[in-house]
């Protein structure tokens, strides 16, 4: 098999969704980690701000600006863990989940038109293939 056409849809596939993201995000004057992070928080509310970090591998100072920006659009919110109160726990608004269906509405449009040619059968076959290949990466081990 000729990988170089699977690296070559990958590379150009997010870089399109990125393009997409971005001119969305600019529009409100937000960058494209502020999009990443509403979607990352939309998936998983009731984080602190250093898991998400954790788990998404930004910087700390990174994720505290673009929280910030999203707090000042009205898209995010922080507040008080229950029961450790140096934490805040990151939410999205009722403003923040509209405007991520906005996106997302944007998203589905590129995959739609990127797919309109192709039909329901080689859709589904496509779908169940990367799922398998998805499901490989746990068997990978990377040298350290």
């Amino acid at each position: 098999m000729d990988y170089t056409i699977l690296t070559g849809f990958a590379t150009r596939y997010m870089m399109t969704k990125k393009r997409t993201l971005t001119s969305i995000l600019k529009k409100r004057g937000m960058r494209t980690l502020d999009g990443i992070l509403m979607v990352f928080v939309d998936k998983h509310p009731d984080l602190s701000q250093e898991k998400i970090g954790e788990i998404t591998l930004f910087d700390g100072a990174s994720i505290a600006r673009s929280l910030k920006r999203l707090e000042e659009a009205g898209f995010a919110e922080r507040k008080v863990h229950p029961t450790n109160h140096r934490k805040k726990l990151v939410n999205l608004t009722e403003d923040g989940t509209a405007f991520l269906k906005e996106i997302k509405k944007a998203d589905h449009k590129v995959s739609d038109k990127l797919f309109e040619d192709v039909s329901e059968d080689d859709q589904e076959a496509l779908e169940r293939i990367l799922t398998h290949v998805f499901n490989n990466f746990d068997k990978i081990e990377i040298p350290k």
